[in-house]
């Protein structure tokens, strides 16, 4: 698959952003440095933006946090969300549950675990149609049957009074994606939607979402940490650190010259690239947590460019700013206005 192709840049510098997440600062429990650190990031609509980054890094944070679906012991603790310029943090229970599954629709992780085992799917569907369209139940479950066969579930009629063992992996997730797609939402987050998947299925799943977004004209939020899921589906990408932005722009131009250490990591880790004695090169010790972040840049003690850097001092002792490198590119590393020396990145179609 090609990557995806929508807005040109002039357009998108023009409109004004669908979401807009400004500053956003998220702490967990009671500890003293938050998960997710100044946040700012921007989806216009139509457009396609990836969020990636190692597990712990996050990103699934930063989706509750639009939707406020945050766990109990997580709260927001600055910075602000807007949606078609609406602050989402100022919303009343009305409002926030008509933008829920409304205009923002959400396929979670793990979609057997997401579907009500005692429910028959057609009726979990249909559900969510009779809160935000206002439908009959005849209705709603007529407009399942609709959605099942849009999405590719064969047998719609009969698949609809299945409950969620019934069904495979890759049928559950197009159980949600039809559920996530139901009220025509205006943006739609996508967390992992392939992870547990199959190849096969994979490719299928990822073509489902790239033509119903091409369809509706939809703005989508990727997370993952897969780039060959991002090259393949957004034209924009955002990798994410610790908590942090470090490098931001369109999805061509971060792939094939990325500026920050990590993102390059990232992606001699995708390709099974291996070192001198055959092994297979991996990023050097674990991600960061809020409670152990080093001072200076927050990638610094597993950065392999940091102790060589003419920057080094400042790797240690100051964290970088997000910088331009060129037009939409930025990168938040003290030797961004480096020559990028990664060869061009080819995923397969």
């Amino acid at each position: 698959m090609r990557p995806a192709s929508g807005l040109q840049p002039a357009a998108l510098r023009d409109a004004e952003p669908l979401l807009a997440i400004e500053g956003l600062r998220v702490r967990i429990g009671t500890g003293t440095r938050p998960v997710i650190d100044g946040l700012d990031l921007e989806i216009r609509r139509g457009e396609v933006v990836a969020l990636v980054g190692e597990s712990g890094s996050g990103k699934s944070l930063t989706a509750l946090s639009v939707l406020r679906l945050l766990p109990p012991s997580a709260a927001i603790t600055g910075g602000s969300v807007r949606f078609g310029g609406d602050d989402v943090g100022a919303m009343r229970p009305a409002a926030l549950n008509a933008l829920r599954g409304g205009r923002i629709g959400m396929i979670f992780q793990q979609p057997l675990a997401m579907l009500d085992p005692t429910c028959r799917v057609g009726d979990q569907v249909a559900e969510s149609l009779r809160i935000h369209r206002g439908l009959s139940r005849e209705a709603a479950l007529e407009r399942v049957v609709a959605l099942f066969r849009e999405v590719g579930i064969p047998a719609p009629e009969t698949r609809l009074r299945c409950y969620a063992h019934e069904l495979s992996g890759g049928m559950a997730q197009r159980v949600m994606i039809a559920a996530a797609l139901s009220a025509d939402p205006d943006l739609l987050i996508a967390d992992e939607p392939t992870t547990a998947l199959d190849v096969t299925v994979q490719a299928q799943i990822l073509r489902l979402l790239d033509e119903q977004r091409r369809k509706r004209d939809m703005a989508v939020l990727l997370i993952t940490h897969d780039l060959a899921v991002v090259s393949a589906l957004s034209e924009r990408v955002a990798v994410m650190y610790a908590g942090r932005l470090v490098e931001e722009g369109p999805t061509r131009e971060v792939l094939n010259a990325p500026r920050h250490p990590y993102t390059k990591a990232l992606i001699r880790c995708s390709l099974l690239q291996r070192d001198e004695t055959g092994a297979l090169i991996s990023i050097p010790g674990g991600a960061a947590s809020a409670r152990d972040i080093a001072s200076g840049c927050r990638f610094q003690p597993r950065c392999n460019v940091a102790a060589t850097s003419e920057h080094a001092h400042a790797c240690c002792s100051a964290e970088p700013s997000l910088e331009c490198c060129s037009g939409q590119h930025k990168a938040r590393c003290w030797s961004v206005n480096a020559a990028p020396t990664m060869p061009a990145v080819e995923h397969s179609a």
